[in-house]
């Protein structure tokens, strides 16, 4: 009967509280909450589906924060550590790696002792860092060039166009390069892209100069699905708890709002923990339209998560937040807030024969208060 009362709240609200008031039963809380802790795995799971996550290779800005450690340096220039001028801050490091050459047409970093970084098809997909360069002639580079050495610097992959890629003097600049040797890459001497040991990068210019060059944020990187790193199993029983501790949260505030409200309307509710009971019932709506949001979800196309926030929000922008289904994905839970106030009235109407009006103003006058706690204090 409990499993028969909880989902006829669904269809037939008013027979339902009825039955419910005559005989509250704990039971059906619980099953609630068993719902809705289950509605929100299956939204996760297709939130999941949606998402690539962004693997580094190093995890950390480690190869720009040391000249020497498990990697090392090298250059034509004077090598250092710049701690003023970086562009992977805070959480990723706050250094880049700085070289500075004098009366020189060229000027090269080279990094090796990286370790064997697997490239192929099967590993990492692009090779993502910062570039600033200075030439106190202000003139261009002519050629620029990246290399990725394979076991020894004499067998390599190089890629030939990255002045396309460059700014202008004293300006950080990011560069994403794919890595493959059919987009863009040649290679000497037989290189193995399942075994990347070692990267240059090289400017040129047709005269000599006193020249600078830095690099910031430097890793290989791909995106990989949540199932396939095993992101997804870990967060089940977290969420589970998490879901839970907010289904507490907000039961336990919607009806003591609920019976603050009404006693102010001088409506006597009865006793509270029956009152709780009951309001628990109405939760399953929350159960609906959680469901109903994996809906617009599954039709929004794959995003790529990268582990910086900022650039994260930027995708959002462009990628997800003009789209309608994320909009709707968005207001339902909101419609679905104003489905539960109405079962609130429902319960109010029934318990003490309320008149029709005055239940719903304590309902509105609750949900009121909610919205603006919740818009405040996120609660």
């Amino acid at each position: 009967m409990v499993v028969k009362e909880v989902f006829e709240v669904l269809y037939s609200p008013v027979n339902a509280f009825k039955k419910i008031i005559e005989k509250p039963d704990f039971k059906g809380v619980l099953l609630v909450l068993v719902l809705v802790i289950s509605s929100m795995l299956v939204v996760q799971y297709v939130a999941s589906s949606k998402l690539l996550l962004e693997n580094r290779n190093p995890e950390n800005d480690n190869w720009t924060e040391t000249l020497f450690n498990q990697h090392n340096w090298t250059s034509n220039g004077i090598l250092s550590i710049d701690a003023t001028d970086y562009r992977l801050g805070n959480s990723e490091g706050n250094h880049s790696i700085l070289s500075s050459a004098s009366d020189q047409t060229k000027i090269w970093l080279k990094l090796i002792d990286i370790g064997s970084i697997n490239c192929s098809e099967t590993g990492y997909k692009e090779l993502y860092f910062f570039i600033k360069w200075t030439n106190d002639a202000e003139l261009f580079p002519s050629s620029a060039s990246l290399k990725l050495f394979s076991g020894s610097e004499d067998s390599y992959f190089e890629y030939g166009n990255l002045v396309d890629l460059l700014v202008s003097s004293g300006n950080w600049t990011n560069a994403t390069l794919n890595v493959g040797s059919d987009i863009g890459w040649t290679s000497t001497n037989s290189p193995n892209l399942q075994n990347i040991t070692g990267i240059e990068i090289q400017l040129n210019w047709l005269s000599s100069s006193n020249l600078s060059l830095k690099i910031d944020g430097l890793f290989f990187r791909n995106f990989v699905s949540p199932f396939e790193t095993g992101a997804f199993e870990s967060i089940i029983l977290p969420m589970a708890f998490q879901v839970m501790l907010t289904f507490a949260t907000n039961w336990i505030l919607w009806a003591g709002l609920l019976l603050i409200i009404a006693r102010l309307f001088q409506e006597d509710l009865g006793r509270w923990n029956v009152f709780f009971v009951i309001i628990g019932y109405s939760f399953i709506a929350s159960v609906i339209y959680t469901l109903l949001s994996a809906v617009p979800l599954s039709t929004l196309p794959m995003l790529n998560v990268p582990l910086d926030p900022i650039a994260l929000n930027s995708m959002l922008e462009v990628m997800w937040r003009p789209l309608l289904a994320y909009q709707l994905w968005l207001y339902i839970p909101i419609i679905g807030e104003v489905w539960l106030a109405a079962l609130g009235a429902i319960v109010i109407h029934q318990m003490k024969e309320t008149t029709w009006s005055k239940a719903a103003t304590i309902a509105a006058v609750a949900f009121a208060i909610r919205f603006i706690l919740r818009l405040f204090f996120g609660i």
